[in-house]
């Protein structure tokens, strides 16, 4: 979205709430971070807030809301659906075509399918234990998979940088930490 655009948008927002303030300020944040994502995507993602909600839209309701309209249908399953995709996987194919039965599922079905085992969500004994272990793990995944969705590249690298640069840090730090520690211990 080119930054005219995103005037354009918070134009849209001000109409609906006219005791709003825009400022440059404000222009050059919303662009930052939303200047991602195309313009008539972030369009319609405000005017479907604006008839949910009698609260201006935020930055993260944007983002939300655009993500959840540019999400394809078979990203959209719930916990229950996905296990009922391995249900339908283990049936079709059993214990011994894993290959098969995977390739059968949704990518976040699969994954978290690999995590629990194919073959230990087969042989369990205790299916509903499975199954809840399942259907929790499928939600944090899903969670985290949305959050990291909803985050600008530019941020995401940005983060990315600075965690490693810490992670050095820490780790120097750490080694100076054990270093001192055999200094004192010597005298």
């Amino acid at each position: 979205m080119k930054k005219t655009e995103t005037v354009q948008l918070l134009a849209v927002i001000n109409a609906a709430f006219p005791n709003m303030q825009i400022t440059e300020a404000m222009v050059d944040l919303w662009h930052e971070l939303l200047g991602d994502i195309d313009f008539n995507l972030a369009k319609a993602a405000v005017k479907k807030l604006l008839l949910e909600s009698p609260y201006p839209p935020t930055i993260a309701d944007i983002r939300r809301q655009a993500m959840e309209i540019a999400t394809p249908p078979e990203d959209r399953i719930d916990a229950a659906e996905a296990w009922g995709e391995v249900e339908r996987a283990i049936r079709q194919y059993g214990y011994y075509r894993e290959a098969e039965a995977l390739a059968s599922m949704s990518p976040r079905v699969a994954k978290v399918v690999k995590y629990l085992g194919w073959q230990e969500i087969c042989l369990s004994e205790e299916p509903g234990v499975v199954r809840g272990q399942f259907l929790k793990m499928y939600t944090q995944v899903a969670e985290r998979e949305q959050k990291e969705r909803l985050l600008p590249a530019a941020l995401k690298e940005d983060i990315k940088r600075l965690s490693d640069s810490m992670s050095m840090k820490m780790l120097e730090g750490g080694k100076q930490d054990d270093e001192e520690q055999h200094w004192l211990a010597i005298q």
